[in-house]
């Protein structure tokens, strides 16, 4: 079907808005700071992705809209549709729990660890 581009577009982007704006944001609450030094100095285009993760979450939450659309279009005929579609299903869904945990994370995360020190 034509909908899994769009699906894996969206899973992508999911996770790269993870690996360049969450991840790091998570690791460093937790007490991790090495590990984010180390996973910037491996993949350095992170920071440059990091200084730009409204238009990273922005591109992405279009595009997982845009497969729900598509997706809830199809009409399925056959027993192996149905089976296809509820793989795509779990894949937008899956997509969606990890952009609404990286939008957690980068942005409501450092917020409240830094009104809990202030405790």
């Amino acid at each position: 079907m034509k909908t899994d581009t769009s699906l894996f577009s969206g899973l992508g982007l999911a996770l790269i808005g993870t690996t360049c704006c969450a991840l790091p944001i998570a690791l460093v609450t937790l007490g991790m700071g090495s590990a984010v030094v180390s996973m910037v100095s491996a993949m350095p285009w992170l920071t440059t992705l990091s200084q730009y993760k409204a238009i990273v979450f922005s591109l992405t939450t279009a595009v997982l809209i845009f497969s729900y659309w598509r997706l809830h279009r199809i009409k399925a005929c056959s027993l192996a549709d149905k089976y296809h579609l509820r793989w795509q299903k779990a894949v937008l869904w899956s997509s969606s729990a990890i952009l609404l945990l990286s939008l957690f994370a980068a942005y409501v995360l450092l917020p409240i660890t830094l009104w809990l020190e202030r405790l």
